[in-house]
């Protein structure tokens, strides 16, 4: 089983539709169905790949991480069938100095073209923030450039036991406008972002997820906390 089919069969499993999951986690439904198609190609560039899948594999409560190893290096999803493979013959050459001196010339271009590629490569690795899968702010490009700092996106989880007003910011986005919203007992809402404010009018029944981790009750009272990836536990 691929790592798509892998996220198709949960999904299904829970009885989700993309559109829900798309609500939920704030990642294009066209994303989610690459994501389950095996078609990273389709992405806007490799490098989000692994946080689009982090964030689907966590709501859906599948092995993040084991899923992610199993990202294929080229963008394109492992034939796992075991012999299936077909052996190409191909017909022996005798090497002539003429032809030793093109493979010497081959391998010459080839050297410099992986030594290029690579450069360009990191180069884009420095430059490119997770960030809310939109737009990457000028802040956030700064960040990039320290190669000490890796910002990913998190999923936060709000559960609430009590009728409960609550409002959400996520990356300086308010998520309900500037009332809030009150959800009912026993309901369950989801903010991916790299930086989630959670403000609660009733913070002993209100309790929190990070990626699929517990970190219990808000508190008491009304109370505000706030949620990155940099804090995360």
């Amino acid at each position: 089983m691929t790592v798509g089919q892998a996220l198709a069969a949960k999904r299904g499993e829970r009885g989700l539709t993309i559109e829900q999951v798309e609500a939920s986690t704030r990642i294009r439904a066209d994303h989610l169905r690459a994501l389950e198609a095996d078609q990273l190609d389709r992405l806007p560039a490799p490098v989000y790949a692994k946080g689009y899948l982090r964030t689907y594999a966590t709501y859906l409560g599948l092995d993040a991480e084991e899923l992610v190893a199993g990202l294929p290096r080229n963008g394109r999803a492992p034939n796992l069938a075991l012999g299936m493979e077909k052996t190409e013959r191909r017909p022996r050459f005798v090497l002539t100095t003429p032809a030793i001196a093109a493979a010497g010339l081959v391998l010459l271009a080839g050297a410099f073209t992986g030594y290029a590629w690579r450069q360009v490569t990191a180069d884009q690795r420095a430059a490119v923030v997770f960030a809310s899968p939109s737009v990457v702010t000028g802040a956030q490009v700064t960040a990039a450039a320290s190669p000490a700092i890796q910002v990913r996106p998190i999923v936060v989880g709000v559960r609430v036991t009590d009728s409960v007003w609550i409002n959400a910011v996520v990356d300086g986005t308010p998520q309900y406008g500037d009332s809030g919203r009150t959800l009912t007992a026993g309901s369950i809402v989801y903010f991916t972002g790299v930086d989630v404010k959670i403000t609660s009018g009733k913070a002993s029944a209100t309790f929190i997820t990070i990626d699929g981790r517990s970190v219990g009750a808000m508190g008491a009272g009304v109370a505000t906390r706030e949620f990155s990836s940099q804090t995360s536990p």
